[in-house]
């Protein structure tokens, strides 16, 4: 029996958090053309998708970091950056490690973004929060690296008046590695290698408590699906 979607009740934010390369995106996606098929034309029953890598969208690709324009075996001579960590690009990868050989020699990046994207960041984060005021259901894909992004974008539901359900996205890190190699085809999907093993590590470090947990090495993407209507469902969000 499809779901029933009470308009007196408040929206519903789905927060997805995982690690780089851990299948966030593709459990994303899956899980709004499945809200969309329970919807059956019903507004109320639609979610819309926002992910923190639309960050990217927001920022001349002249102010990307040359790390990034490498690995994607693009120009880095029209970068406003002209050097690693020079402050210009706006965001770096910084590797983690605390020896050179640590990881068997692998890098371990973690994400940093400047001050002035960071502002881009909150705003983004800040965003949300309006969208649900509105009355729209949001699937949040998200990896929450930061102390401080975590507690903007918990803040930032809570203030909505949304009912939060929160998804931890895990993934055994070889796996996590072996689709960061293989990720993309030249374009935005392109990471340098050493993100996935990092932020993995750092975005479930926050005490954050998850409604469910999904482990994508494990469970195929339509089964997770089912579990999460499933686990909605027994917790009061969604009506059957």
């Amino acid at each position: 029996m499809n779901p029933e979607f009470d308009e007196a009740m408040p929206p519903i934010a789905i927060l997805i958090n995982g690690g780089s390369s851990s299948g966030k995106s593709t459990l994303c996606r899956a899980l709004q053309a499945r809200f969309s098929e329970l919807a059956s034309g019903e507004p109320r029953g639609l979610f819309a998708s926002v992910a923190f890598d639309d960050i990217l969208l927001k920022f001349c690709t002249k102010m990307y970091p040359i790390s990034f324009v490498s690995a994607q075996g693009g120009d880095t001579s029209k970068l406003a950056s002209k050097a690693f960590n020079d402050g210009l690009a706006a965001w770096e990868y910084i590797d983690d490690r605390l020896v050179p050989d640590e990881n068997n020699g692998k890098p371990s990046l973690r994400l940093e973004l400047s001050h002035w994207a960071h502002r881009i960041l909150q705003g983004m984060h800040q965003s949300w929060g309006m969208h649900l005021q509105l009355g729209t259901n949001l699937i949040i894909d998200h990896f929450l690296q930061n102390e401080e992004w975590y507690t903007e974008v918990m803040s930032v539901l809570g203030e909505s008046g949304a009912r939060v359900f929160a998804i931890g996205v895990f993934c055994a890190v070889d796996e996590m590695e072996r689709r960061e190699a293989d990720r993309g085809d030249g374009g935005l999907e392109v990471r340098p290698l050493g993100l996935a093993r990092r932020s993995a590590d750092l975005c479930h470090s926050h005490d954050m408590k998850y409604d469910i947990v999904i482990n994508t090495d494990q469970q195929d993407t339509d089964d997770a699906v089912d579990m999460i209507i499933n686990a909605m469902d027994r917790a009061g969000i969604l009506k059957r």
